[in-house]
């Protein structure tokens, strides 16, 4: 699932000269992707790892990125 994801990243960095920081999935996917962690991984830090937002929708049909600004976290100075 790592790869796949990282080829629809570098797919939309190419198509799009942006990084995504959306990443659309169903539950399947999720579980998909947390096994390819160590159990003890959070969702959170999975998110951290990928640096990007996960939305998890149970009509994803095939995993999808997406840039919005929204989904930027504020920093704060």
């Amino acid at each position: 699932m790592l790869g796949f994801i990282y080829r629809l990243t570098r797919q939309f960095e190419l198509e799009h000269g942006i990084r995504p920081n959306l990443l659309y999935l169903n539950h399947f996917h999720a579980e998909h992707l947390k096994s390819a962690f160590d159990e003890d991984y959070s969702m959170a830090q999975i998110r951290d790892v990928l640096g990007m937002e996960v939305i998890i929708e149970n009509d994803i049909v095939h995993p999808r990125m997406a840039w919005a600004q929204a989904a930027e976290k504020a920093v704060a100075f």
